[in-house]
């Protein structure tokens, strides 16, 4: 190539890269300045004028007007170093002034312009507006302080690991909770603080986040400075690297011991209640208001056969008193008390007593009502027997009375008649039944007697078997003229009881009297004797009579009350008194058609 082309190609270069040049200052969006050595203008780019507002007339009236008074000097000493030691300054900060006043942030490059021989004849000046990043930077800065201020003043534990789990970071609230100074719990190794048994659950939360980078939450025990241990629950979020791999685990972290400590002692107090509950002989229940039960103790079960009791299964006649109690309970939130009888799946009614009570909740309202309940039949029995037992006194007491003063006319009335007898010709007929009514009228007063008060027993050792033997013997005649069988089933042990013979022997006629009364023929009566566990007897009379109606048996043993014709409604009641003199108890038992059973228990005499 000869020396004209190359030259060609050489402007043609030059030529080129003019216009790169030219292209690049006018196409960035950084403000690009030129001054001579004397501060004034010589080129401004037009992202000058868009970031500052000022023209290249401005500047060349007023070369300094886009900075602020304050900044002229320090502005003209460093461009001083740049002019006359040739030095080249980047990343500088500072601000400059708009035209229309406002004042935006820049940051300046600034080096020496240079001719041919190296000489120094101007300066350039790049200047970039930083204002969005400087806000973005203080904005950060603000949020880092608020996040600091979080972190070193919350009482929660804030901690980062690496992957390894190595301390890189803990918030200050680390010795309130541990003991630890934020210095000592960096130094530790992580995994030793932790409850052995509990380690294996921080090894599956790495395992975990590693696999799925998702947060977990978990609870474990750390270890004190002293040596105790501290519940903690953790919330461990991973930290991703810019290429989206866990980096390091912030751990946000609650001392909930304090939590642990009431929760354990809640649980044992509901297994405490709980027990009661479940063990208890009372029926307990928790209900909403309308009777919806949500709790049952297994009490109900185990008595009444149901899991609750059942409203169908109250007695028709208690019905709306159980239904106004409770209506009153709910709409006024006040405790109710209400006893009604309750039939059973065997048939037998029972006597239930039942307290409702509301269950008030923290904020003041009712969720739900607690129902206790409590059989009562044996205290109704007991009322019961009482009422017999004062009866039984006061008849005592009256026929005491009574008897003695109707034996005296009785024994002149029968005296008289006797007398008079022979020398009543054809009226023997009509003195006869005279005399019979007169011995039925002193048979009726002794029996008054015997229920009078008090009475002297002669209790002396009594061997039962025998006993009953006689009295069998006494009412065998009897019971051949019924066609009746009278069947003795004994127990092949002795037995003796303490009491008076007679009285005994007066009891057991009593019952055998009644139940050849109540056959007609062909007649079957069962003695059976047994020995039970707890030092009693029981004598067991059983026959295949007519029987008696459910409705009539309470009433069995009142004064002068008998199903049978010619009863004087005493033998019962005498039979009562004797059996309760003797420490002992008599229960009937009957149905028509089918028979009855009588079951009589006695103390064993030791």
């Amino acid at each position: 190539m000869d020396k004209e082309a190359q030259r060609i190609n050489l402007r043609q270069e030059q030529f080129n890269m003019k216009e790169l040049l030219q292209s690049l200052v006018e196409t960035t969006t950084d403000a690009i300045s030129i001054r001579d050595m004397q501060g004034n203008i010589l080129f401004l780019n037009s992202a000058f004028e868009k970031i500052y507002g000022w023209t290249y007339q401005d500047l060349l009236n007023d070369p300094y007007c886009l900075v602020p008074e304050d900044l002229i000097q320090e502005t003209k000493e460093i461009f001083h170093e740049i002019k006359f030691e040739g030095k080249n300054i980047t990343g500088y900060e500072t601000v400059r002034q708009r035209k229309n006043g406002e004042i935006v942030q820049v940051g300046l490059t600034a080096s020496p312009i240079r001719d041919t021989e190296g000489t120094i004849v101007g300066t350039s000046v790049i200047a970039r507006d930083i204002t969005d990043r400087k806000m973005a930077e203080e904005a950060l800065v603000k949020s880092e302080a608020k996040y600091r201020i979080l972190v070193e003043n919350t009482s929660d534990v804030i901690c980062q690991y690496d992957v390894h789990m190595n301390n890189l970071f803990v918030s200050p609230s680390i010795e309130h909770h541990l003991g630890y100074t934020p210095d000592e719990f960096l130094e530790t190794n992580s995994l030793d603080l932790i409850h052995p048994d509990d380690v294996h659950i921080v090894k599956e939360m790495r395992s975990l986040i590693s696999t799925h980078n998702q947060n977990v939450q978990m609870e474990m025990r750390l270890r004190h400075k002293n040596g105790s241990w501290v519940n903690w629950e953790s919330r461990c979020v991973p930290i991703m690297s810019e290429n989206n791999e866990v980096e390091s685990l912030l751990f946000v972290s609650r001392n909930i011991t304090e939590r642990k400590h009431s929760e354990e002692a809640l649980r044992k107090s509901e297994e405490q209640y709980r027990f009661i509950a479940e063990h208890t002989a009372d029926f307990i229940s928790v209900m909403d208001k309308y009777g919806h039960v949500s709790y049952s103790s297994p009490s109900h079960l185990k008595k009444l056969g149901t899991s609750h009791i059942i409203f169908e299964n109250i007695h028709p006649e208690d019905a709306a008193l159980v239904c106004e109690r409770f209506s009153t309970m709910t709409q006024f939130d006040i405790p109710v008390t209400c006893e009604y009888r309750y039939k059973l799946e065997n048939e037998k009614w029972i006597y239930l007593e039942s307290r409702g009570m509301p269950f008030f909740s923290s904020d003041g309202g009712n969720q739900y009502f607690i129902n206790i309940t409590r059989d009562i039949t044996e205290r109704k029995q007991n009322e019961e027997l009482l009422r017999r037992t004062e009866k039984l006194s006061v008849i005592g007491e009256l026929a005491a009375s009574i008897a003695h003063e109707i034996r005296n006319p009785l024994t002149a009335l029968k005296g008289f008649i006797q007398y008079l007898r022979p020398t009543l010709s054809g009226g023997t007929t009509y003195t006869d039944i005279m005399l019979s009514e007169l011995d039925r009228i002193n048979f009726i007063v002794s029996e008054l007697l015997v229920l009078a008060k008090p009475q002297t027993l002669n209790v002396k050792r009594i061997f039962l078997h025998p006993l009953i033997e006689s009295v069998v013997k006494f009412l065998e005649s009897e019971a051949n003229l019924n066609n009746t069988t009278i069947n003795t089933i004994f127990s092949q042990i002795p037995i003796a009881i303490n009491g008076e013979e007679n009285q005994v022997k007066q009891v057991f006629i009593n019952i055998l009297k009644n139940s050849l009364d109540a056959i007609t023929a062909n007649g079957i009566i069962s003695i059976e004797t047994t020995c039970l566990p707890n030092n009693q007897v029981q004598i067991r009379f059983t026959d295949n009579g007519c029987g008696i109606s459910q409705e009539l048996l309470p009433r069995l043993g009142e004064p002068f009350y008998t199903t049978k014709e010619k009863g004087t409604g005493l033998g019962l009641l005498v039979s009562n008194k004797i059996m309760k003199d003797h420490q002992g108890t008599i229960t009937i038992s009957s149905e028509i058609n089918k028979g009855t059973t009588v079951e009589i228990m006695f103390p064993i005499s030791k």
